[in-house]
């Protein structure tokens, strides 16, 4: 086993375990008491993005972790085309909630939702396009600023997205919560109209998915 293979996995541990004991506490997804931003945390705080029409008749929500390479091929090489499929023409609406799988992926995690939301999905764009390069460095964080600047974001505003608990932990209450309400344990996962389904959707098993919750007489592109 490699040293960076040996840190990822070191890594995974021990930001999961804090997790789980959280889980462990209550019943319900109250049992993790995020930390109250301070004056200086910078808004809006994470949260889900939505993508698509409000009232389209199925909803999505998939849970993803930047650092996983499953949900990289499913964003650059599946995702573009549910987008033109069935998003555009406002069949979907697909909601995105973060799942890190470790705190590379939360810091990564943190970095996209510090540039706003009208940075967002290009942000996620170049870090699952690039995931080789940054998510198994030794140095990820310095990849991680260096991506944020030159969207734009301020290196001292990335940093304090990173570090402060204040940002980070609406972060983590997402994982928690998909965790407790919809029985999340790995990803890429979606949650289609209330049912899971675990693991990367081919465009073909998607479809299938959708297709039959679709209204009468509704007939997506292609």
């Amino acid at each position: 086993m490699s040293h960076a293979t040996t840190r990822r996995a070191a890594l995974a541990v021990a930001f999961a375990v804090p997790a789980a004991t959280a889980l462990a506490q209550a019943p319900g997804p109250q049992a993790f008491e995020p930390t109250a931003p301070g004056p200086d945390t910078p808004r809006p705080l994470p949260g889900e993005r939505i993508i698509g029409r409000a009232d389209a008749p199925v909803a999505v929500i998939e849970y993803h972790s930047l650092t996983c390479g499953n949900c990289a091929n499913f964003h650059t090489t599946i995702f573009p085309r549910i987008r033109t499929t069935f998003i555009e023409p406002g069949l979907v609406r697909f909601v995105m909630r973060d799942f890190p799988l470790d705190r590379v992926a939360l810091e990564a995690a943190a970095m996209v939702h510090c540039g706003g939301p009208e940075r967002y999905e290009a942000l996620i764009s170049t870090l699952y396009a690039n995931k080789e390069a940054w998510a198994h460095s030794p140095d990820a964080r310095t990849w991680l600023r260096r991506a944020g600047t030159l969207a734009g974001i301020p290196a001292a505003r990335i940093d304090a997205c990173m570090t402060d608990r204040g940002f980070t932990d609406p972060i983590i209450l997402m994982r928690l919560q998909g965790e407790r309400e919809s029985g999340v344990n790995a990803t890429p996962s979606f949650v289609i109209n209330g049912q899971l389904h675990r693991g990367v959707q081919s465009f073909e098993r998607f479809s299938a998915l959708i297709r039959p919750l679709l209204p009468p007489g509704t007939a997506p592109r292609g």
